[in-house]
Order: C-alpha cells, then sequence, then structure tokens
C-alpha cells in the first residue's frame, strides 16, 4: 500500500539585512549532523500537494552511486551521471519497467583509481546534455574534471574544468573532443551544462573551495563563471568580454560561488542558475550578459561555523539575485515544467534541494511559482518526507518529472500524479 505524506509547506526568502562576510570556514570543518535517509522501499510514496490533488513518488531506478545528472534521450532512455565515476543509461525510462543497463558507457573520461586523490577532490564525470539534434547526429556535451598534475606544497592533485563534446553510439562515447580548459588548480568543484538557442552552449563552473577564493571575481580564468560558447567551441563575437585584454573571452556572467543548476524560463527565455551560497544565502539568478554576481564580496550568507549576518549584501556594480533561500536548501539541478501532466504546475521551476539548514536528510524539491515577470509568488517543498539528497530534476518526454538522489544508494525517482500511476501499475506491460 502506498504511504501517504503530507508534504505541504513553504521555505520563505528573507530580505536580510547586511557587511560583506570573511568566509574562512568550510564546510568540511563542521561536524554533519542529519536524520536517517533509508528509503523503505519503491513506493509509490503518495504526497498531497498544492495545485495539484495527490502525486506518487515512485523508485525506478536503484543500485547506483551518488547521482548526479539525468539527461533524456528521445525515445525514452535516459543517462544518468554517477559524479566521478561514469555515465550509464536507462533503457525505457518513460516506461513502465525501465532497465539499467549493467555497463556504464566507455570512452566518459575516468580518474577514479589514481594515487593520492584527497577525499575532498572532485575528479571524472559531472554533467552530459544531448544536443537537441540528438536522433540525427548522436552528439552529446559533458563536463569533467581532468587531474594535470600534483601540488607538492599541499600535497593535492590538481585538476581542470573540461567541456567536451562526444558522439553517443551504442555503450560508448566515441570522437572526445574537449571545447574549452580551464587553468590548473586544487580543489575544483562541480559544474553543469545546457544547450541554448541558436546552437549556444551555456557552462557553469563552481569557483575555488581552496586557495584563491578571489578567482571568481578574476575575469583571467573561468572558476566561478558561467561561460558562453558555440557547440564547436568557438566564441561568439557578442560575448561581453571580447576583446578585453586579460579576459578569457569565454565568459558570459562571473564572481559565482557554486551555479549548479540551469534552466531557460519557457516564456521569456531568461536562463536563471541556482547557486550555492555558504551558510545559507543559496540564490536563484538570472545571467545577464557581463553582470558580477558578487561572490566572495557580496554575499547573502554566513560562515558555515557561524558570523553575524551579512549587512550590506549586495554592493555597488553587482547584480542582485532573483530570490534567496535562508535557511540554505543546497540547490542543484533545476527545471521549469512545461508539460501537461501537472496542468497546475505549468512554468513553475524546481529545485533538486540536496538539504535545509545544513541538516543532512532534509532533501526535497522545491516548487517555485513565478509571475510573467520571474517574481516569486509561493514555493511549496514536496518529497521531503522521503529524507534524500536530491541532486537534479527533469522533465521527461512523457511530461512526468523525474527527480535522482546523491546518495550510497542512489535512486532515479518518477514523479506523477496519482491517477497516471495508478494506472502504470494496472498495465504493467505497457
Amino acid at each position: 500500500m502506498a504511504n501517504c505524506i503530507r508534504a505541504m509547506g513553504a521555505i520563505l526568502a528573507g530580505s536580510l539585512a547586511s557587511v560583506i562576510v570573511p568566509v574562512s570556514v568550510s564546510a568540511s570543518d563542521v561536524p554533519e549532523v542529519g536524520v536517517p535517509n533509508d528509503l523503505p522501499g519503491p513506493g509509490p510514496y503518495v504526497f498531497v500537494t498544492a495545485e495539484q490533488p495527490e502525486i506518487a513518488a515512485t523508485v525506478i531506478a536503484g543500485e547506483l552511486s551518488n547521482l548526479y545528472a539525468l539527461a533524456f534521450l528521445p525515445g525514452g532512455d535516459a543517462l544518468l551521471v554517477e559524479r566521478g565515476k561514469r555515465v550509464r543509461l536507462l533503457r525505457g525510462a518513460t516506461g513502465a519497467t525501465p532497465v539499467l543497463e549493467e555497463q556504464a558507457l566507455s570512452g566518459v573520461p575516468e580518474y577514479g583509481d589514481m594515487p593520492g586523490i584527497d577525499p575532498f577532490d572532485v575528479l571524472g564525470v559531472q554533467d552530459i546534455e544531448p544536443d537537441p539534434d540528438f536522433a540525427s547526429n548522436g552528439i552529446v556535451y559533458l563536463t569533467y574534471n581532468r587531474p594535470v598534475g600534483f601540488d607538492e606544497e599541499r600535497s593535492r592533485i590538481t585538476a581542470s574544468y573540461v567541456l567536451a563534446k562526444a558522439r553517443l553510439s551504442g555503450l560508448g562515447l566515441t570522437d572526445l573532443t574537449e571545447l574549452v580548459v580551464s587553468e590548473p588548480e586544487v580543489a575544483i568543484g562541480g559544474s553543469r551544462v545546457i544547450v541554448g538557442p541558436g546552437g549556444m552552449l551555456f557552462a557553469a563552473f563552481g569557483g575555488l573551495s581552496e586557495g584563491d577564493i578571489q578567482s571568481a571575481q578574476q575575469l583571467s580564468n573561468i572558476y566561478g563563471k558561467v561561460l558562453r560558447v558555440r557547440t564547436d567551441g568557438s566564441i561568439p563575437d557578442d560575448n561581453p568580454f571580447v576583446g578585453k585584454e586579460g579576459a578569457r573571452a569565454e565568459i558570459w556572467t562571473y564572481g559565482h560561488r557554486d551555479p549548479l543548476g540551469l534552466s531557460f524560463d519557457p516564456r521569456s527565455g531568461r536562463l536563471v542558475a541556482s547557486e550555492h551560497g555558504p551558510q545559507g544565502g543559496d540564490e536563484l539568478n538570472e545571467l545577464l550578459p557581463g553582470r558580477n554576481y558578487g561572490w566572495p564580496t557580496s554575499t547573502y550568507g554566513t560562515e558555515y561555523a557561524g558570523s553575524p549576518l551579512p549587512a550590506h549584501p549586495i554592493l555597488p556594480d553587482t547584480q542582485a539575485p532573483l530570490q534567496i533561500w535562508s535557511p540554505g536548501i543546497a540547490p542543484n539541478g533545476i527545471a521549469f515544467y512545461t508539460g501537461a501532466a501537472f496542468p497546475g504546475w505549468e512554468n513553475n521551476l524546481f529545485v533538486a534541494s540536496a538539504r535545509r539548514g545544513q541538516i543532512n536528510g532534509t532533501g526535497a524539491l522545491i516548487r517555485v511559482v513565478f509571475n510573467d515577470q520571474l517574481q516569486e509568488m509561493r514555493q511549496e517543498i514536496l518529497l521531503d518526507a522521503l529524507h534524500q539528497r536530491f541532486k537534479d530534476v527533469q522533465q521527461g518526454p512523457d511530461g512526468l518529472l523525474y527527480a535522482v538522489t546523491d546518495e550510497a544508494e542512489a535512486h532515479v525517482i518518477r514523479i506523477a500524479p496519482v491517477s497516471a500511476s495508478a494506472q502504470a501499475a494496472d498495465n504493467p506491460e505497457e
């Protein structure tokens, strides 16, 4: 029998009064606390929600590890990124009986067996995105962190962010071509890629968690930046820093901490990004060309070990966020909903949240309702009773929602109206 859980609520993004916050204590220096997060079974788990009478969350794939990204292929198959490790193919992801291929995709850069890797080094594959014409060209775009050398002083591997393209054939990638490569550094983080209108790639790369934290403000590197290039890696002439001495011409926006979600608003075409703040101060930003988003000199967040609230979180010449979350929600992948299965949720933004208020086991999907000016009207917390670290959310070609979790025992979860979920259960062969 389905587990009935009431999952109604809202996260209030308050307006904080401000000072520039010195962020010198990392999350790794603060003890982890949390609640149990083991799922009792595959579900379906039934939730009563706002603007959609009931939804059912069903686990459709397991036996996975630390999922980071989900990308649908034409026909209903899906690519799953086990962050830093491999890419898996979930056949028939939108069908009644999805099948996970045991063999990972070949041709994906893997570095997990390298000696000298620190637990906080993030290497290997991060994100993957099919080309809009994938059905005819088989092209996918991916980001990964490639080791380059070794920093003797810090006894840490140096690595570069990479944006690349490849061709998917069967269960392998071929013709891998690196389009953008960052300067080698220690302790690089996460990234995302999305294909925009006119054959443009937008790639978001986190700032440095150690070393030169001011790198997000420096145009000479791609740390803490969102880039814009063509699908062949060439740089558009109208990028904001083309021709500027000392600047990398791929840069579209700068001053980011960890922009880990990208999506286009279906009504206006505006590109928005979710961004991890430090302790609180998580943001949703509209990405406008050439704008400075402030990190690390402007932030709504505080230090992980505690510090006063900031007094001036937005300095002159920095772009204010569309909204903030405090307590923080650890926002990751985001997706605007445009399907017909949830008529009350059209144009709503769904945010994969790993945890709330620095408490493990409190992740959720956050549904944000905007007016036509991309101004927040209300929010709802969904699936929080599952106690999972949600890492990505996508709309499937069937108009349903799919989310992945970042757990040692990770899952792919399908979200459907209760009527649709019940119909699938009654017709398992369809």
